[in-house]
């Protein structure tokens, strides 16, 4: 088991780096979310094999990495990119979930691709990815004008650990959504504003750690070390 402080840390937006980066974040992505065939669209033969889209593009990405392999990610997008969300509800019941709640369109980020390697779910990474996620909009996106929210899966209780270890609440009165491309129904969240309760001192490192200009090292991240599994292929 891979001790947290063992992993190192990167962060950066999509279309200012180099394009195999990107993929080979995206097919790390895609073997998580396959989950050895219970998400078939994102196996080879799938619709969405490699998760590539054009929100990576435009949305900022945060890396937890260890000797050149990649062990977690998470997605923070802006305002002007797709949301999962959206994409759950469609556009209409999108804009009437951000009325519901308060703000608008141009005024939201969504933290989504919460994606940990099988072997490290128990140790405390998704927390800590969600943290980093906090960090980095209050290092760099100007947090305190924005709204966040999430969509989370409940099939691995997603939903439930949110809650459980984060500043996630539900948006009262809406109801989960199917979402048959996950093989999930789907919860939709807000994250407090400061003063964060759950995670502060890791928020208040991150946010010191990601001060800094975004750091991702190209050579790092081979996407061999991301294949899908040879039983995937059958």
């Amino acid at each position: 088991m891979i001790n947290l402080s063992e992993f190192d840390w990167y962060w950066f937006k999509g279309n200012s780096v180099q394009g195999s980066l990107l993929q080979s974040v995206s097919c790390f992505r895609s073997r998580v979310l396959f989950d050895s065939g219970f998400r078939k669209d994102f196996g080879p033969k799938g619709k969405n094999y490699g998760d590539i889209s054009f929100t990576d593009f435009e949305s900022y990405h945060i890396i937890a990495a260890k000797e050149g392999k990649i062990y977690g990610t998470i997605r923070v997008t802006p305002p002007h990119a797709e949301k999962v969300a959206e994409q759950v509800l469609g556009a209409e019941d999108y804009l009437k979930l951000l009325k519901h709640i308060g703000t608008e369109a141009n005024k939201v980020y969504e933290i989504n691709r919460l994606m940990i390697d099988q072997s490290l779910r128990k140790c405390a990474l998704g927390r800590t990815l969600m943290y980093a996620a906090i960090g980095l909009m209050e290092a760099q996106l100007n947090r305190s004008n924005y709204t966040v929210i999430g969509s989370a899966g409940n099939c691995t209780k997603q939903a439930h650990f949110f809650t459980k270890y984060t500043d996630y609440y539900r948006i009262s009165n809406v109801n989960d959504r199917a979402a048959p491309i996950f093989n999930d129904t789907i919860t939709f969240l807000v994250y407090k504003n400061a003063p964060y309760i759950k995670g502060k001192d890791e928020i208040d490192s991150f946010t010191k750690m990601f001060m800094s200009p975004q750091n991702p090292q190209f050579s790092s991240f081979e996407l061999i070390n991301h294949p899908l599994p040879i039983m995937a292929q059958a």
